[in-house]
């Protein structure tokens, strides 16, 4: 069976796995990506790329793919409160709208144009190995015309398979034992315009996001407790959907009256149940993990991509130490730990504070009237939950 060797295999085709693949073969490593899906597909996610994010594409060489791409700009923030309390603020600099389709694609081509091999429609069954010894990695591929499994060798692998999934299970990872009990929705509407604005709209247990992509379609993306969910959808199947969507647009007003101008474009929502808004390790049987992987932020900071790709270009800078020799393995796994955990600890901690205020209603407009008083302290949630420094490695 042929068995290619390559100095780094990396599990995931999004900004975590792309940027780490981009950072990689421009420095010369050999890399394979392995992408699920075929581009470009869908993701359920806020499509919102914080201010940090054109830094970092530019570092990657996109700079000249996300101007022919055409984003949204984005400058102001907006939360509510079901009772009505309003906070705005405005960004520390321009944020984009951009559907994942096009990022996704457009990221994996840099990657591809860069020499790395990517390998679409194809799933990582499993991994075996260490650092010392080097990995292989189990594939099977949707394309093939066999169902044969196809072994690929590899110096150091990165995980970067989003927030939970099969390879998590394979890996045995802790997380995974604690239920978790959020849901997350996703779909593209055409509405009433949201002019450089990205609306957080807060309803008991929950939230709805809302912000313009390219093109003047708008993503609307809501997370709620499940227990919210289960209390509130009726029926069967979409119905039950379609009734917690009903009781959803009565709790918040502002939220309410977008939506019922809206028309959903895309045929279905995505879904997705058990967010982890939990610690992980970023380091898992000598698998590096990277983006949502390794650390979900709450999706009301807002910094998710951003993170990714940051995260991607640190796991190369540190990876292609190792693979020169200037690390063991033993200090390799130790300053990617303590690097990651410096650059996404606080942020992270900070995010999952920030929505115990935002799933109760009471407490958030209370918090709300208090940053409109104190200026200073908003802007202060704003630039904690995001890193505008560059990237020193």
């Amino acid at each position: 069976m042929n068995r290619p060797v390559f100095e780094a295999a990396i599990v995931g085709g999004g900004p975590a796995g792309c940027s780490a693949a981009i950072a990689l073969a421009d420095r010369g490593v050999r890399v394979v990506l392995f992408e699920a899906k075929t581009y470009p597909h869908d993701k359920l996610c806020g499509e919102f790329l914080s201010p940090e994010c054109a830094a970092l594409l530019d570092r990657l060489g996109l700079t000249p793919t996300m101007r022919a791409l055409r984003p949204t700009q984005i400058e102001i923030a907006c939360l509510t409160a079901p009772d009505g309390t309003t906070w705005e603020t405005r960004l520390p600099g321009v944020a984009w709208g951009l559907s994942r389709k096009a990022l996704d694609a457009a990221l994996a081509e840099r990657a591809a144009a860069l020499g790395v091999d990517v390998r679409q429609a194809t799933t990582v069954m499993g991994i075996g190995g260490s650092l010392q010894s080097g990995f292989e990695l189990e594939t099977r591929s949707a394309a093939s015309a066999t169902s044969n499994a196809t072994l690929v060798r590899a110096r150091v692998v990165v995980a970067a398979h989003g927030k939970r999934g099969a390879l998590d299970r394979a890996l045995g990872r802790r997380f995974l034992r604690r239920p978790q009990p959020f849901l997350a929705l996703k779909a593209h509407f055409r509405g009433p315009p949201l002019p450089n604005r990205i609306e957080l709209h807060a309803f008991p247990g929950g939230y709805c996001g809302l912000s313009e992509l390219e093109g003047g379609a708008a993503n609307v993306c809501l997370l709620a407790h499940e227990s919210i969910f289960k209390a509130r959808a009726n029926g069967h199947g979409p119905a039950r959907l379609a009734h917690f969507l009903a009781w959803m647009q009565t709790q918040n007003a502002r939220l309410g009256d977008w939506l019922t101008q809206a028309k959903r474009i895309d045929a279905q929502w995505l879904s997705i149940g058990q967010a982890p808004f939990v610690g992980k390790r970023p380091v898992v049987g000598d698998v590096l993990m990277v983006g949502d992987a390794a650390g979900l932020i709450a999706p009301l900071a807002g910094d998710g991509i951003g993170m990714a790709l940051r995260g991607g270009i640190l796991t190369a800078a540190r990876t292609a130490q190792f693979l020169s020799g200037r690390l063991s393995a033993a200090e390799f796994r130790r300053r990617y730990a303590a690097d990651w955990q410096r650059e996404f600890g606080a942020r992270l901690r900070l995010g999952r504070w920030l929505q115990a205020f935002m799933l109760r209603p009471g407490l958030l407009a209370h918090a709300l009237q208090i940053v409109n008083a104190v200026p200073p302290l908003g802007r202060y949630l704003v630039t904690h939950t995001r890193d505008m420094k560059p990237l020193r490695l």
